[in-house]
């Protein structure tokens, strides 16, 4: 099972959480407040590894754990629909 996020990449349609020896891919879109970006939204039934693999709940909920860790040390922007 995957222990951490090294890394986070986003373009404007997807989001990849760099962990290690594997990495996942979700899509989404930016939001906006008050006319200013300020954050992602990742839709995550299309969370998936980078080789096509759908993540399972089970792995969905882990990730956003990670997450939750990540953003700890980093500036939070992704709001999560699971």
């Amino acid at each position: 099972m995957i222990e951490a996020i090294m890394k986070i990449h986003t373009t404007s349609s997807s989001v990849t959480f760099e962990c290690g020896d594997a990495a996942m891919i979700g899509n989404g879109e930016f939001r906006a407040s008050s006319g200013k970006v300020n954050g992602f939204i990742l839709y995550a039934d299309t969370l998936r590894y980078e080789n096509g693999a759908k993540l399972s709940r089970d792995e969905q909920e882990h990730l956003k754990r990670l997450y939750q860790r990540f953003a700890l040390d980093h500036e939070d922007f992704i709001d999560w629909d699971i």
